[in-house]
């Protein structure tokens, strides 16, 4: 029998953290690299199922006046 020492592991973390981790950098990486056409095309599709699921109501266009009356109330 030999007399070999065993090297020391470095902790590792869970499998689920690490996969999170890369998959935040994945989303991050595609983040960066899309065109404002496409950052633009998302946003779009969000809104409409916001919208579809009643997560956002729709909003009511104000008069020149409603607005005008907005601004003059804040000091």
């Amino acid at each position: 029998m030999t007399d070999e020492t065993i090297p020391l592991l470095e902790p590792v973390e869970p499998a689920w953290q690490q996969d999170w981790e890369a998959d935040d950098q994945n989303l991050l990486a595609a983040t960066l690299m899309a065109t404002p056409a496409q950052r633009l095309a998302w946003l779009e599709e969000a809104l409409q199922l916001a919208y579809a699921s009643g997560a956002l109501k729709p909003r009511k266009f104000l008069t020149q006046e409603e607005w005008d009356a907005m601004g003059s109330s804040n000091p």
